[in-house]
């Protein structure tokens, strides 16, 4: 007998596109959660939705927008309250990375990452927070990475930005613990992700993680076993070493 953990919760996944955000939805909708999923990728969207539907026969939804914008973050919320019930774990997975010199890196630059990773990571907590409150129960789970934990070259505004995240995430745990919501970072290392590919595609890949090892460590974070978990940082990078410079 197959024991679903999650069965019936509503999970927000942003980012769910591809990559660490597809293999949670797809790990989450395996413990029974119905899943939203939140990205500025059409195709990609609809792409893991089907996958939930038609290979796990789950209940999923695609919504396309943009986590910078209140009011795509809210729209989109509360399309999944009508579709699927209020959001009872939320993952903030989107985010963005540039590999740029300090003096190279323009304040236009600057902002976007900011606002992808952390001020996205506000609005969609904000947009659900609440009624977690009203049930008192909830798990958040924000992307950071392994730079929020440590200085690097060439990246300053992404070490500032998972820096930014790993604070939020802590302040908002404290916050929330009166009403047993669980607030989480995960900090990766090294992740063979098409973004990474992008980025770097020379850089030497051994012993870099794949997106379902890091997604593992996301859903066990949502489990009811992790319930003495919240307000702390996870690092995650394998056998590997903790950053490629």
């Amino acid at each position: 007998m197959i024991f679903l953990e999650l069965k019936d919760k509503v999970a927000f996944v942003t980012g769910g596109g591809r990559g660490i955000g597809r293999e949670t939805c797809i790990l989450l909708a395996k413990q029974g959660a119905k899943i939203a999923i939140f990205s500025d990728n059409e195709l990609e969207s609809k792409d893991t939705a089907a996958y939930i539907i038609d290979e796990l026969k789950g209940e999923a939804i695609s919504m396309v927008g943009d986590v910078r914008s209140e009011f795509n973050v809210y729209q989109a919320v509360q399309e999944t309250e009508e579709k699927l019930g209020s959001v009872d774990i939320l993952v903030n997975n989107a985010g963005v990375m540039s590999l740029k010199p300090f003096l190279e890196t323009s304040v236009e630059e600057w902002d976007f990452l900011q606002d992808v990773n952390v001020k996205g990571n506000f609005l969609c907590s904000r947009a659900v927070v609440q009624k977690m409150i009203e049930k008192k129960h909830g798990v958040i789970i924000n992307l950071s990475s392994i730079w929020g934990t440590k200085g690097g070259p060439n990246r300053s505004a992404y070490i500032t930005s998972k820096y930014a995240v790993i604070g939020f995430t802590k302040a908002l745990g404290e916050e929330l613990k009166p009403y047993k919501i669980r607030v989480n970072a995960v900090c990766p290392g090294p992740v063979d992700t098409k973004m990474m590919e992008e980025l770097a595609p020379d850089v030497n890949k051994d012993n870099w993680l794949r997106p379902i090892d890091i997604a593992n460590v996301i859903v066990d974070l949502c489990l009811p076993k992790s319930v003495a978990v919240t307000a702390t940082a996870v690092e995650a990078f394998g056998s590997g070493r903790p950053v490629n410079v």
